[in-house]
């Protein structure tokens, strides 16, 4: 017999107690004479040896009733086998990803396991619950059977080593505990489950929940293949779990109204692409929709085409700056060259891309506007003059070194960081060897992150900040640079990236740094905003845009507002990823240091019957209730 509570057996110490008061008579018993004496000894003998039995059996009955009293409060219980001899602590982890939305037996996967859930809660087996976005702990088996009505899907999700530390965590709270962690899930492979689960004091046990036969097809990816004036060639990337002979339908919406409807079969390959052609138009509320009963989550992909605005380049220049005019050129781009002497200042203000082209002179108030306005976010070029002395108050500005003495040597431009953001998805393929250009003065410069290099591996074209200085002229009589093949894929790399126009939509579940080409006041902020839906992201105003910044947070997919001072002025689409799309399962056969089971319903009952005990303090109630009974004759009955 073991006890749940054996610290109180202590309390039968209290048991000295009427023992002591039964057996000192604590009343001194006066002597009085009779003139019949021989009658008198014999009844005074005859009562006292019944008040003795009396007393002791009051005094047994008195002991026994608070021994039961004090055991029953201990709360005794006999286990049925060595696994109940410690108290079993369960912590389960409810799958309810995107994945869990194959269907078994006309339900999805995930409401398969929630009916078997609430059908093992009781009584005799509770259990504390986490699902990849909400805790369920601490609840009763009818609060947790009312919580488990609301478990829906979710884009979040953990892979094992974070849920095997979530449970570590969980059972540090009951280290005399036997900790039994349970895991439904279908287990894909992206849980990144190891072969071998560590050997500790939790218990694992898999119960995976095994769709049946479905297809499911997804549509993963949107982009524009290619525009002109007139039309946009719009394609989207679909995959499938398997092939099938079926041809599905795909169509394209601005909202309700149908862009363009297509077919599309997966008999011979599991990735595919379809492309629509699509008038060359705004479009705030596309959706591209497939019609299949796999997966719900990823047949819809919500995408927007917004008015392509033009990269503002301002060039200052104190020579003609034609092949900057021939690089940027409409609709991608709107240029506009000054003289250092004649620069409008409001042009200046709201561009997006700034280029410094040998100026020998910078005045104060150029200083101040061009520190203001990398402030700002505006991207900067510096190709400096020969004589660069003036140029130390602006590159200090900007968080570089100056300019040393300019040497008069030939280099070869030899070196290009393919891997830099700048030129990363510029090359198809890395060359190697090519018509090296080359200058005949450069300036020694070593600071920021190369580009292109010389062939002594100092930089020829430096970045860092938004800041792209080249360390040589790039005037004809100084550098061949201007007609090698590097330099349109450079300085078009830079302008396209001085603004970064928004994506056809952005994943929730990553952060996005996004900028809008709008200009609110000072008191306004921008809202997202879908149906009843209004979030205010973090933002940064400057003076040509407005920089917002969307944690990955779990964003409903959709098409949202842009909303300043309840005026529309754009759309941001946001979609789930679709990493549980591919739906390739683990394989558990091979798992060490586990169980793996299947059915719910047979592992908790098993569990219900492993961990089951005979409850004994009701028994001793009635046991004390009993001597208090007989007690209560005793003194009634017994003379």
């Amino acid at each position: 017999m073991h006890f749940l509570h054996p610290e109180l057996l202590y309390a039968f110490f209290l048991l000295l107690i009427p023992l002591i008061v039964h057996l000192f008579r604590l009343r001194r018993f006066q002597k009085e004479d009779f003139t019949n004496v021989k009658f008198l000894k014999k009844v005074i003998q005859e009562t006292r040896k019944s008040s003795r039995l009396k007393k002791f059996l009051v005094l047994f009955s008195r002991m026994l009733l608070l021994a039961c009293i004090i055991i029953a409060f201990a709360q005794p219980y006999i286990p049925h086998g060595p696994a109940s001899s410690r108290e079993p602590k369960r912590l389960v982890f409810l799958d309810n990803s995107f994945s869990m939305q194959a269907p078994l037996n006309d339900v999805t996967l995930l409401k398969n396991s929630l009916n078997r859930l609430y059908e093992s809660l009781g009584e005799n087996l509770q259990f504390d619950l986490f699902t990849n976005d909400r805790e369920y702990f601490n609840l009763s088996a009818s609060q947790l059977k009312k919580e488990l009505q609301n478990v829906n899907f979710t884009q979040e999700r953990y892979d094992f080593r974070q849920l095997r530390l979530k449970a570590e965590n969980y059972f540090r709270k009951y280290p005399n505990s036997k900790k039994e962690f349970i895991l439904i899930s279908d287990f894909q492979q992206n849980l990144e489950i190891p072969t071998e689960l560590p050997k500790d004091s939790i218990s694992y046990t898999f119960l995976a929940q095994t769709p049946g036969d479905f297809f499911n097809s997804s549509i993963d990816t949107a982009y524009i293949a290619s525009s002109d004036p007139e039309s946009i060639n719009l394609k989207f990337g679909l995959s499938a779990s398997g092939n099938s002979e079926e041809d599905f339908a795909v169509s394209v919406y601005d909202g309700d109204r149908l862009l363009g409807r297509n077919t599309v079969n997966f008999s011979e390959e599991q990735n595919t692409e379809i492309q629509f052609r699509l008038q060359n138009e705004k479009i705030n509320n596309g959706i591209i929709k497939i019609e299949d009963s796999g997966l719900l989550y990823d047949n819809r992909l919500f995408f927007n085409i917004g008015e392509k605005q033009p990269v503002k380049v301002v060039v200052i220049s104190d020579a003609p700056a034609s092949f900057l005019e021939k690089i940027y050129t409409k609709p991608e781009f709107e240029i506009s060259v000054f003289s250092p002497t004649r620069i409008d200042f409001n042009q200046l203000n709201s561009a997006n891309l700034v280029i410094l082209s040998e100026v020998e002179n910078i005045s104060a108030s150029l200083l101040n506007n061009l520190k203001n306005i990398h402030k700002s976010g505006t991207s900067l070029i510096i190709i400096p003059p020969e004589k660069a002395e003036n140029y130390a108050s602006l590159l200090n500005n900007l968080g570089f070194p100056d300019f040393g003495e300019i040497v008069p040597a030939d280099k070869l431009i030899t070196e290009i960081e393919f891997d830099h953001p700048l030129l990363s998805d510029v090359f198809e393929d890395r060359v190697e060897n090519f018509e090296y250009p080359k200058v005949s003065k450069s300036f020694p410069f070593n600071s920021g992150n190369p580009v292109l290099r010389f062939a002594d591996g100092s930089p020829f074209l430096s970045a860092n900040n938004n800041v792209f200085i080249f360390t040589a002229p790039l005037n004809r009589e100084n550098s061949n640079f201007l007609n090698s093949p590097l330099v349109v894929p450079v300085f078009y790399s830079i302008g396209l990236q001085s603004f970064k126009t928004n994506d056809l939509y952005y994943l929730s579940n990553t952060q996005n740094n996004i900028d809008i080409p709008v200009k609110i006041e000072n008191d306004h902020v921008l809202h997202l905003v879908k149906n009843d839906l209004d979030l205010i992201p973090q933002q940064q105003n400057f003076s040509n845009k407005l920089e917002i910044l969307i944690p990955s947070e779990n964003l409903p997919a959709g098409n949202y507002k842009l909303i300043n001072n309840e005026n529309e002025t754009g759309t941001l689409s946001f979609n789930y990823g679709r990493e549980e799309s591919k739906l390739k399962y683990a394989s558990l056969q091979n798992l060490k240091n586990a169980r793996v089971k299947k059915d719910i319903n047979d592992y908790f009952s098993a569990a219900i019957a492993s961990s089951h005990i005979t409850l004994l303090w009701k028994w001793f109630v009635i046991f004390a209730l009993i001597f208090l009974a007989i007690e209560m004759l005793l003194l009634k009955f017994l003379k």
